[in-house]
């Protein structure tokens, strides 16, 4: 569908879910209590704050509004927490490698997160922006949807065997049933109803040419194998109407501001890579 476009620009997701606004339960804060805060609680030697009793409270029952949180309940799950970490540290947990690891994921998280939303946070689009976009997409959706059946195998000799077979009148559901290697054998090889981009390119070049009831008469080579394909039918599809789609037209316009302004940090830093690393990324550009 033409909302599968928008799908393979994407970013990293948390950023997009920041920018659209989406709201999430906060750890509470533990810290040490300043004049203005006032001590809320304590547990050992560390203080819980006015602030951050408020501050958890608030993320609290902002994140669950259909239940009611008393004080006394956010306050005992504060308290527990607070115990639990202290507990965790004791025991050493926190100078296990992999949990020093988790933990600095989780502050780049934290950081990549509050630098989005920070510098997006006021990104607004116009409708002649919104709607050059809209275009720039429905240009690169196909409308057109196949359905077909395969059968995957291993080599380009497996494949040409089938092919051979086919043409002496072979069944292609039923040798699809015998001899594919893909999740799809035990029905025939049926792909049923699909948009050539969700396909990967060297297979949705091959039945974007093929004809109604024609199978393919050359393997066609992807990184699953050597496929047989037979396309049984296609149909034009109708492309969404403008207003029904404007705000994943608004999600890609995002996107495409946020991968912009990383190109551009990553046109300014010093990047490495190693032999094997460039090997993948050449073998998945030509791939895709």
């Amino acid at each position: 569908m033409f909302k599968q476009t928008f799908a393979t620009m994407a970013v990293s997701l948390f950023c997009i879910g920041l920018l659209l606004g989406c709201k999430g339960e906060e750890a509470p804060k533990m810290s040490v209590a300043s004049d203005d805060s006032g001590e809320y609680a304590r547990v050992n030697d560390v203080v819980i704050s006015n602030n951050d009793f408020a501050e958890f409270a608030k993320a609290k029952r902002e994140s669950q509004p259909e239940v009611t949180f008393t004080d006394k309940a956010i306050t005992d799950e504060m308290i527990a927490t607070e115990i639990l970490r202290q507990e965790a540290l004791n025991a050493g947990i926190g100078n296990r490698p992999k949990i020093i690891e988790q933990i600095k994921r989780q502050e780049s998280n934290i950081l990549i997160n509050t630098l989005m939303t920070e510098k997006f946070a006021d990104l607004k689009f116009t409708d002649e922006e919104l709607k050059t976009e809209y275009d720039r997409l429905i240009g690169l959706s196909d409308a057109s949807e196949y359905k077909a059946r395969h059968i995957l195998l291993q080599t380009e000799d497996e494949a040409k065997v089938v092919i051979e077979e086919l043409k002496g009148g072979a069944n292609f559901e039923e040798l699809a049933k015998a001899k594919s290697q893909g999740p799809s054998a035990p029905n025939g090889g049926d792909l049923g109803w699909f948009k050539a981009e969700t396909m990967v390119p060297a297979f949705a070049d091959a039945v974007g040419k093929m004809e109604t009831g024609a199978y393919s008469t050359e393997g066609v080579n992807t990184r699953f194998g050597w496929h047989v394909i037979l396309l049984e039918d296609k149909r034009t599809t109708e492309q969404p109407a403008f207003d029904d789609v404007k705000q994943n037209v608004q999600q890609s316009l995002t996107r495409k501001t946020i991968e912009n302004y990383v190109d551009e940090l990553e046109g300014k830093a010093t990047i490495t890579r190693s032999d094997e690393t460039k090997k993948t990324a050449e073998a998945e550009s030509k791939e895709g």
